[in-house]
């Protein structure tokens, strides 16, 4: 199991099922959620607070005939460059679970 790679703006990477198209990440995004946080003193439910979540990482590339492509993905769907060129087996070992 490889230790994973938080990504940046400005990272090389690669779809895991186009390991040939090198993409390159333009903006990490995030979204704010409300989760539970501490018992209601009434014991009816939980306060809430807001935290940030990742929604998605944005990437861009060219494709073989030179179009400009922009599309959000999953941070467990990409992976960096330097793994996607080892190839394959490299990816899935990367993409296991912890």
């Amino acid at each position: 199991m490889m230790e994973k790679i938080h990504f940046k703006e400005g990272d090389d990477v690669a779809f895991k099922d186009n390991l040939y198209q090198k993409m390159n990440v333009i903006e990490i995004v995030y979204r704010i959620i409300e989760v539970p946080d501490k018992p209601k003193a009434d014991g009816s439910g939980f306060t809430k607070k807001k935290v940030n979540k990742l929604d998605g990482i944005i990437c861009l590339w060219y494709d073989l005939k030179g179009n400009l492509h922009k599309e959000k993905f999953h941070s467990r769907v990409i992976v960096p460059w330097s793994i996607a060129e080892r190839g394959a087996e490299a990816v899935h070992k990367y993409l296991q679970p912890i």
